[in-house]
């Protein structure tokens, strides 16, 4: 039987962590035979108290798992050292503030019976994928800029996303080694800021998970954050929070 890690990102939100993991606990995990659970606690946004509590949470659902707590936050250390921990057959990344809109169970490990594929990604409420006429593949297309006019090439290139998924166990190590611990992970797969990464994905798809296509997760970090005027700015490839006024 294949093995299954869990990894989690989280930030000091235990009342966002709480609901993330009895919503996959009651209509995911336990239809899923997971192995081991990191968990990677970033000192961002909440308090001691909300960080001790975000380790009872975790350490209630997975009493025996390991918990990495850094002195400074940074996502992509966050992804790198949770994907580089793992040792299972498959990694299942998830981020503390996503709730599961159905049961999934087994059939999520389905589409790695082709080898091409690497990642199978949840459709998302909030991400506007039209499964019907694109397809279930997670591409990216390619433009050039004449005149200032956006032309495309008719090329496209594998995507893949650090929103939650499932991924091969190799897959993911190998692209932990790969990553810029400087840069946003998720741009680093497909924007042009790091050639070796985009050469090792190059051959592999990502398989978006979305029966009768449609969402099963949904985003609750969206509204948290606006409703206290936090926003992600990205330069450069690389992502800081902001707080507005």
């Amino acid at each position: 039987m294949s093995t299954i890690d869990l990894c989690l990102v989280a930030t000091r939100r235990p009342d966002l962590l709480a609901q993330t993991l009895a919503s996959f606990r009651d209509k995911i995990f336990s239809r899923l035979d997971l192995r081991g659970a990191y968990l990677n606690l970033d000192p961002v946004f909440g308090s001691e108290e909300d960080h001790r509590a975000c380790v009872e949470i975790f350490r209630n659902h997975f009493p025996d798992g390991t918990v990495f707590q850094p002195e400074s936050p940074g996502f992509c250390a966050a992804v790198a050292k949770l994907w580089s921990a793992t040792s299972a057959d498959y990694v299942f990344h998830l981020e503390d503030d996503w709730i599961s809109l159905r049961d999934m169970g087994e059939e999520l490990l389905a589409p790695f019976a082709d080898p091409a594929i690497s990642q199978v990604s949840f459709h998302t409420a909030d991400q506007n994928w039209n499964i019907r006429r694109k397809g279930h593949f997670h591409r990216r297309n390619e433009y050039a800029y004449l005149f200032g006019i956006k032309i495309p090439l008719f090329r496209t290139f594998p995507k893949f996303t650090t929103s939650p998924s499932i991924l091969r166990g190799d897959f993911a190590r190998q692209c932990a080694g790969l990553m810029d611990l400087s840069r946003d992970p998720e741009k680093q797969f497909y924007s042009g800021v790091n050639p070796a990464m985009e050469a090792y994905v190059a051959s592999r798809r990502n398989y978006i998970f979305s029966p009768e296509a449609q969402p099963v997760i949904k985003d609750m970090g969206r509204e948290w954050r606006e409703q206290r005027r936090i926003q992600k700015v990205i330069t450069d490839s690389t992502s800081v929070w902001r707080q507005s006024a």
